[in-house]
């Protein structure tokens, strides 16, 4: 016979256990970039540094992002610039690698009813700088890459799915980053980039 008590226990129970299975979480899969050929440049070796800092307070939200847009960064300057040999030397500095939230006001009225809209939207940057260095230490040339997108989080989204929009918006800048960094080196120094 079940008492009072024990009646109480089971529904709290049962509802932990509702409340928890419609939870959803995202895990992110990890940004590997070891598919891609690296770029082999003609340098004793290649430096990787970052002087960005995040603000950490609202509107910046990349300190609480699945993947910070900064240490995907340095894996993918990691994984694709390699120093082959030679006199000079790379440093690739992560100069910005933030992403802001924007929120949105929705329509009201009919139509705010009848239509899904955006209720935030996230805007990310980064920019990174490569300087060529002498065996001395002085700059001789550098070369900067910046890229920037956008993703709007639609209204009534649950936390996975914000966390999917924002590791799939780190990932897009990164490989619009690799991209454009590709292009830039080659153009810029090309006579570091092995073919």
């Amino acid at each position: 016979m079940i008492t009072a008590r024990g009646a109480l226990c089971l529904l709290v129970v049962g509802l932990l256990w509702a409340c928890t299975s419609d939870y959803e979480t995202f895990e992110p899969p990890p940004l590997d970039y070891g598919d891609r050929a690296p770029l082999e440049l003609a340098v004793e070796r290649v430096a990787i540094d970052s002087a960005y800092r995040p603000a950490g307070t609202p509107p910046y939200v990349d300190h609480v992002m699945p993947v910070a847009p900064e240490a995907a960064t340095r894996a993918l300057l990691t994984q694709r610039l390699r120093a082959v040999g030679g006199t000079d030397r790379l440093q690739a500095v992560i100069l910005e690698a933030s992403v802001q939230e924007e929120t949105l006001e929705p329509a009201t009225g009919v139509r705010g009813y009848l239509t899904t809209e955006p209720a935030a939207r996230l805007h990310g940057r980064i920019q990174v700088r490569i300087d060529r260095l002498d065996a001395a230490g002085m700059v001789t040339g550098s070369v900067s890459t910046a890229v920037e997108r956008t993703r709007a989080i639609p209204e009534g989204v649950g936390y996975a799915e914000r966390e999917r929009i924002g590791y799939e918006l780190v990932r897009d800048l990164v490989d619009d980053l690799d991209a454009g960094l590709s292009a830039n080196l080659r153009e810029s120094f090309a006579a570091l980039v092995r073919p």
